[in-house]
């Protein structure tokens, strides 16, 4: 019978360890690329370019505020000049610090790419996206970036 007892005992504490430890995953937002497409070319006002990456915040505090970004940068200009755009927002019903957040996101990069107005690029160009996100605590992710795509005009 004692030893029954000492058995319910040491699962109840066991359980109680285990439910008390702490979300493990970093507070910093980590992104993986998932989809960049198309895949290898695009005709400039046909084709639609677009980034899908996986995310993932320990503390899940992304979107909803002017501090989550979505940060990007078009491979054919400066290595500094990154543009914004607003991170999506997020069912505030789901944040959960103890939890965190996964999730996908899919990105359309606006303006959407054509080739360079110099004479060497007026119909076909080159280009690949370097991006990383930011968290409502201005935690900066890593970074990703695409493989190139070739832009062609119609």
């Amino acid at each position: 019978m004692k030893t029954g007892i000492g058995c319910i005992l040491f699962l109840l504490l066991s359980m109680a360890f285990v439910s008390c430890q702490k979300n493990s995953v970093s507070k910093i937002p980590i992104i993986s690329l998932m989809v960049f497409w198309p895949a290898d070319s695009m005709t400039v006002n046909i084709d639609t370019t677009y980034v899908e990456f996986a995310l993932t915040d320990g503390d899940g505090d992304i979107g909803n505020s002017a501090t989550s970004v979505i940060y990007y940068r078009d491979s054919r200009y400066a290595t500094d000049s990154f543009l914004t755009a607003p991170f999506p927002d997020i069912d505030p019903t789901i944040e959960d610090p103890k939890k965190g957040l996964q999730g996908t996101c899919v990105f359309y990069p606006v303006p959407q790419p054509v080739p360079r107005s110099d004479t060497f690029h007026a119909h076909r160009d080159t280009l690949s996206y370097e991006l990383y996100i930011t968290d409502r605590a201005g935690h900066q992710s890593n970074h990703i970036t695409t493989h190139q795509v070739i832009i062609k005009s119609p």
